[in-house]
């Protein structure tokens, strides 16, 4: 048996893994743009906040389900221009989320650790995804799927974030206590994990497997 056999396995399972978390949490992001929705947010400030907590909410939710499809090498080779079309909405969807979460940000519940925190993700988020659409505009692919990435682990925090609000309803834990620490745990630890990974990868010409399950993204 092929010894990269297991391995492929399990990066394909963890991609499986990753596109059900991000269509689930998505859809249920989407829920705050449907008419004639209960509009239940989970802390009472975001109240007096509704039209960029719905903004923010359902373009951030567009750009979760679109993001893990950009990994897709089959996508990419087979089907560029859709591969081209779910980017351009990946980064609209992105840059209105982006844009509305940054006033959410200052008047966040938590004080100016939870501003901060983000605050930080907002312009990270916005940022690493410009940069991602300058090189591919430069046709600089390699460069432009590494701030892709950064910029999918970044999305990819709305995911860990409603993971951790889940684990703290388990254990009975009032999200008010811990809510000003989300706004850096439920990003910062991937983002951290991402730079290391890529800074250990070896270098397009010498890499032997791929980032993502199925694509060929070969970081420098």
């Amino acid at each position: 048996m092929n010894s990269s056999h297991p391995s492929r396995i399990a990066r394909l399972a963890a991609y499986g893994l990753l596109l059900v978390l991000a269509t689930l949490t998505g859809a249920m992001a989407l829920r705050y743009g449907l008419p004639g929705q209960p509009f239940a947010p989970p802390l009472p400030n975001l109240l007096a906040q509704r039209d960029l907590l719905v903004l923010h909410a359902v373009c951030g939710g567009l750009a979760l389900m679109l993001g893990p499809w950009q990994f897709s090498a089959r996508l990419r080779a087979r089907r560029p221009a859709l591969h081209r079309a779910l980017g351009w909405g990946y980064a609209a969807s992105l840059l209105l989320g982006g844009l509305a979460a940054l006033p959410l940000a200052v008047a966040s519940e938590g004080g100016w650790v939870a501003h901060a925190g983000f605050g930080l993700l907002g312009l990270l988020w916005l940022g690493s995804t410009a940069v991602a659409l300058v090189h591919i505009r430069a046709r600089r692919v390699a460069e432009h799927r590494r701030w892709m990435l950064r910029s999918f682990v970044l999305t990819a925090g709305g995911i860990t974030l409603r993971l951790q609000i889940v684990l703290g309803n388990l254990l009975a834990v009032p999200l008010e206590t811990y809510y000003a620490a989300l706004a850096w745990t439920s990003w910062l630890p991937q983002a951290l994990w991402l730079e290391w990974w890529l800074r250990r990868s070896p270098p397009p010409a010498q890499a032997v497997r791929p980032a993502w399950p199925d694509t060929q993204f070969e970081p420098r």
